[in-house]
């Protein structure tokens, strides 16, 4: 092509014509990116967004959210970067969480009235109250949001005085770990001796029968059966030893016990005690968000409730199809025996609701005024699956977690579990580290020097 001074006035304004595109095309995007904010999260995990549990509790957020965290803003700290990284997630989805940082070192007074002992600890505060928080992970934060969120004080009494398990204690069979977990989580635990009060009180949430090993006097059962008559909820763990105890209260209830033990084949065949039987779950609100873990209970017995008009009977728990309930003594070898022995699955969970005349007509701001309510309650055939002992066991925390929600109204507020991260990790052997390592600080440096000489090289011969 001739090159002359049109042609240079063509390419030189074709050349200006492009470069004030590309500053318009630059300029339209950072206006609409000023506009739009898109984010795309492409861990294995999505880590860096919220789980969708946490997704519910922040849209029950109805009030400003105050977060104030005691953080250095030191340059080589990251506390300050991780906590804003984390409540930012939270922000996305509301505008009523706001955030402050504070240097503890410019406010001593406040710390010690506080009580602020780790750098970055958080207070997050929601109408009117306000929880500490040293947990800098979503399912901290969002288990405190949940736990203020409770704008109903939950008051779950366990009742004592027959040798129950204890919420608050520390030996094996009884719940202190569980107990202390719901604490946690915003309900209010105490043990409450019906002989001193003969009633239970108006506000109790949920009221916790937990395998009793001594008979009840006629005044404390009367007090139990004036609370579910008015609509209480009720969680009834029973023993195999102990069927016995509270049979009036089985018979008010149309529950039928048989002393016994379920005895599961698979559990014996995997050299386990054979009274210790997996749970099977049964379609209900309960098992739903537990499916994917499994739970164990040891010493089980047997339940059946016979049709009560007004109430709807949902097994919530079995055994294994390969269980028997085993009416014999649990000595040497055990047997299934058709003429004495029922064959499984057994049912040792049942839900039991039914709608009442609710009298109470406060509202709250996750509830309406209703003409009815409903009452709940659970009867489990065993104990131990929540005690200190066994608590730990597969998904047994997460099952004893989703029936106390359930019993206390509480169906959405679940356990976040944390977030964890598998691809920010490379696993490999010592030999493939040490290739890796050559590969990059020697032979990629050699070939980039060896590329250049030779290049250099080429060019100086033309």
């Amino acid at each position: 092509m001739e090159i002359n001074k049109k042609t240079r006035n063509q390419l030189r304004f074709q050349g200006i014509s492009f470069v004030v595109l590309v500053l318009v095309i630059t300029g339209l995007l950072i206006q609409v990116s000023r506009q739009y904010n898109t984010e795309f999260d492409w861990t294995a995990t999505g880590r860096h967004t919220l789980n969708e549990a946490s997704i519910k509790v922040v849209e029950k957020i109805q009030a400003p959210v105050k977060i104030t965290s005691y953080a250095t803003g030191d340059a080589l700290s990251e506390v300050r970067d991780d906590i804003r990284d984390l409540i930012k997630r939270y922000q996305k989805l509301s505008d009523k969480i706001e955030i402050e940082f504070i240097d503890p070192r410019l406010a001593p007074e406040k710390i010690q009235e506080l009580g602020i002992r780790f750098n970055g600890e958080m207070i997050i505060e929601y109408q009117g109250r306000s929880e500490n928080l040293q947990e800098f992970t979503e399912k901290g934060v969002t288990n405190t949001l949940q736990r203020l969120l409770r704008n109903n004080n939950r008051q779950i009494l366990f009742v004592s005085g027959h040798g129950e398990r204890n919420p608050l204690g520390q030996a094996n069979h009884d719940l202190g770990l569980f107990g202390e977990n719901l604490s946690n989580k915003g309900f209010n635990i105490a043990p409450l001796d019906l002989s001193k009060t003969l009633t239970v009180p108006e506000n109790t949430s949920v009221l916790v029968i937990a395998s009793p090993q001594l008979d009840f006097l006629a005044g404390e059962v009367r007090a139990v059966k004036d609370y579910l008559a008015a609509g209480g909820n009720l969680l009834w763990l029973i023993e195999p030893n102990k069927s016995d105890i509270l049979s009036p209260l089985a018979e008010s209830l149309n529950l039928s016990l048989t002393k016994g033990t379920i005895v599961d084949l698979d559990m014996s065949l995997l050299g386990n005690d054979p009274t210790m039987v997996l749970g099977q779950y049964q379609e209900h609100a309960i098992t739903e968000n537990v499916q994917s873990v499994q739970t164990l209970f040891p010493k089980v017995i047997g339940l059946d409730f016979a049709a009560q008009e007004g109430w709807t009977i949902e097994p919530i728990l079995q055994s294994m199809p390969r269980s028997w309930f085993e009416t014999g003594e649990m000595k040497g070898t055990i047997n299934y025996d058709p003429k004495l022995d029922k064959p499984g699955p057994v049912v040792f969970g049942y839900a039991i609701t039914r709608s009442i005349e609710n009298n109470n007509t406060e509202t709250t701001e996750n509830t309406a005024p209703t003409a009815e309510k409903k009452q709940r309650i659970i009867v489990i055939g065993d104990g131990d699956f929540i005690s200190n002992t066994y608590l730990g066991t597969q998904g047994n925390m997460a099952m004893g977690e989703s029936i106390f929600n359930w019993l206390a109204h509480d169906d959405n507020f679940i356990d976040i579990p944390a977030a964890i991260a598998p691809d920010s990790k490379i696993s490999a052997e010592q030999t493939h580290l040490l290739i890796i390592a050559v590969l990059i600080m020697i032979v990629l440096p050699i070939l980039l020097i060896g590329s250049g000489i030779l290049i250099w090289l080429k060019r100086r011969k033309k």
